[in-house]
């Protein structure tokens, strides 16, 4: 056994807060770092470590590196454990801890590298998500494998619910994470195979916008549920108007009438509003959200947007 573990945790986000409660109980935390500019995050993990002896501390890019150094040093951190940070660690700190540098990276690697792996799983439409915990190297998401857990994408998964099931994941594998870390502070890995790798980069607007040309009905709900809550639904136009679709269905039966994709099929309350899609099917879209507010799919209406009226797809 190597004896001793003390944690410092660096977040950026509520979605590591059931794994960092596991380490809490543990005994092992000593130290919470995130961005300054989180301020509703750090109010919150405020509350909750108050009176416990375990430092929270923020830091920007330039103050990253000596605040780390500090705090490992103070706290006589072993290893530092990353759930959704800001910023990169620079190369000159990789070396700083007996046990490095290890991230929690909620998407499934090499497959998933990048800044939203979440999103980008539920855009491709996979069946599976997960946590795989790696050590940070040089390069973004590329470092050595200690474990990977994976677990169900639903096809009624919004992103929200997504983060929810990962940060409950993350937290179970928190005590086998520990127990590897007390018999040596160096964890055992395997390199990423390259040739699965894929990077994804940032979406822009115009991924999240949804076209009804090519789009079959369950591309439209998987990009849907994807946006929600973070972008308020997938992106749509009608008319002048724009707005996000933030909650669907899928019509089970088969739509008996031939139309162009996009046009709406029923716009009243009995039958809310459902859509035309590209592969003959309709959605039924539950929720959508405006400027003023989040309201059912039948408000359209009140919208001046009547049945027969084809939603736009984008130019690209």
């Amino acid at each position: 056994m190597s004896g001793t573990v003390n944690i410092m945790i660096l977040c950026n986000n509520e979605m590591a807060i059931p794994a960092m409660q596991q380490v809490y109980m543990s005994g092992s935390l000593k130290a919470v770092v995130i961005p300054e500019k989180n301020v509703s995050l750090f109010s919150l993990l405020k509350q909750m470590l108050t009176g416990t002896g375990i430092s929270l501390v923020t830091v920007n890019k330039k103050t990253l590196e000596p605040v780390l150094k500090k705090t490992a040093a103070e706290k006589n951190i072993t290893a530092a454990w990353i759930m959704t940070f800001s910023y990169i660690i620079p190369k000159s700190l990789l070396n700083l801890l007996p046990g490095g540098f290890i991230n929690f990276h909620y998407g499934l690697l090499p497959q998933y590298r990048g800044v939203n792996p979440v999103l980008a799983q539920m855009l491709a439409g996979e069946k599976e998500s997960g946590i795989t915990v790696h050590v940070v190297d040089e390069n973004i998401d590329t470092g050595p494998v200690v474990m990977q857990q994976k677990i169900p994408i639903d096809d009624r998964d919004t992103f929200g619910m997504q983060l929810q099931k990962l940060g409950i994941l993350g937290a179970a594998m928190v005590q086998p994470l520990l127990r590897l870390c007390q018999f040596s502070p160096v964890l055992p890995s395997v390199p990423q195979d390259e040739s699965k790798a894929r990077y994804f980069k940032r979406p822009v607007a115009a991924d999240l916008m949804i076209n009804w040309n090519t789009m079959s009905s369950q591309q439209v709900i998987q990009l849907i549920n994807a946006c929600n809550p973070w972008n308020k639904g997938a992106g749509a136009m009608i008319g002048q108007m724009g707005l996000c679709l933030t909650n669907a269905e899928p019509v089970t039966e088969m739509a008996e009438i031939e139309a162009l994709p996009g046009t709406i099929i029923t716009l009243d309350v009995p039958n809310g509003l459902k859509i035309y899609c590209f592969d003959n099917k309709l959605v039924k879209i539950n929720v959508i959200s405006t400027t003023e507010g989040f309201f059912g799919g039948s408000s359209l209406l009140n919208y001046g947007i009547n049945q027969g009226d084809r939603f736009l797809s984008p130019n690209y």
